[in-house]
């Protein structure tokens, strides 16, 4: 593990490794953290999983498709620009700024057909751009997983925005909603977990807050409550142990708001949540039938699109026209939204 990340990692307790810094124990063996390096890029990417196996499998898919996704527009594939879609940067925000730019090719989701995406929306890293790049919808657990990280920070940046629907507090319910021993080793540590579930058309989105010796929070979309949590739970658990000098500029801004006001956060949350009804936590699944794509295209009014990785075929990142991840964040707020 570099210097850097170890660092961050220490900063709060954890035991236990079954690798020579691939895979560490935390909580006391009920949850995982995992550590891998981008080859080319050099990019450390750390990630949770309840098990050894998942938090590996998912740093490594994502330390693969940040490498290649930082390789745009010069690592990008050659292609021809005629056949298909071609999408521009007005169909992913209003107003967008003057210029024509490169683009890379995608695959519907649903349709199968080619698209032609704006390079901007795709490529990540500190450069010139015309928009803010985004991390949502990076795939590192599968497309569904790309897919719900968009739909994620959709729904939280719009209650932000303007919060007009029930934010349910599921914190007294958290020891039922993530695995057996998880809040048991979190309060043996030290460490405060709040959570909170945003219910909308499909999909439940969990937003989760990980305290004590500087706070992180996180938000994931699932179909369920307790499927959303657990995602929320292992996001804000790696963002504790990632390395700040990583991370997007601003990437970093946020993390440091809500480490620097975790109180506050806190507080405005609690003030705006209700208690959520016990029976929504036991909500079973499959009451939902669509598939992830399909939610997509009903929410944003188009297909989310596949970007690949060259010659592999890996899918490394999902775009979804119209969401809300590809606007910039107004400035001014008291709280700004802390979803990237």
């Amino acid at each position: 593990m570099s210097a850097s990340a170890r660092s961050s990692a220490a900063a709060w307790p954890v035991v236990g490794s079954d690798g020579p810094g691939e895979v560490t124990d935390c909580l006391g063996g009920a949850a995982h953290l995992a550590y891998a390096q981008a080859p080319v890029s050099g990019l450390a990417v750390i990630t949770a999983g309840f098990s050894a196996y998942e938090a590996r499998t998912r740093a490594q898919a994502r330390a693969a498709a940040l490498d290649y996704l930082h390789g745009f527009p010069h690592g990008g594939p050659e292609h021809s620009t005629t056949g298909g879609r071609e999408l521009r940067l007005a169909d992913f925000v209003q107003d967008p700024p003057e210029g024509g730019g490169l683009r890379v090719p995608g695959t519907g989701l649903l349709s199968g057909n080619p698209y032609h995406v704006p390079v901007e929306v795709v490529w990540l890293g500190e450069r010139e751009c015309r928009i803010e790049p985004t991390m949502s919808g990076v795939v590192d657990n599968g497309v569904s997983g790309g897919i719900s990280g968009i739909l994620a920070h959709e729904v939280v940046s719009r209650w932000w925005a303007s919060p007009r629907h029930a934010l349910l507090r599921v914190s007294a319910h958290l020891d039922r909603l993530l695995p057996q021993g998880v809040m048991a080793a979190a309060t043996g540590l030290g460490l405060r977990v709040s959570g909170f579930v945003l219910s909308a058309r499909d999909v439940r989105v969990a937003l989760v807050i990980v305290g004590g010796d500087g706070a992180t929070m996180a938000a994931a979309a699932g179909r369920t409550v307790k499927s959303a949590v657990s995602e929320a739970f292992l996001q804000a658990m790696a963002a504790k142990a990632e390395p700040w000098d990583t991370l997007t500029t601003a990437d970093s801004l946020r993390r440091f708001a809500v480490w620097h006001r975790e109180a506050d956060y806190a507080a405005y949350l609690e003030r705006s949540a209700v208690d959520a009804d016990p029976r929504l936590i036991e909500e079973p699944g499959g009451l939902r039938p669509a598939s992830w794509p399909e939610i997509a295209g009903r929410w944003f009014g188009n297909e989310p699109v596949a970007i690949e990785a060259g010659a592999s075929g890996e899918i490394v990142k999902v775009v979804c026209p119209g969401a809300a991840c590809y606007r910039a964040t107004p400035a001014g707020t008291a709280l700004p939204c802390p979803v990237p």
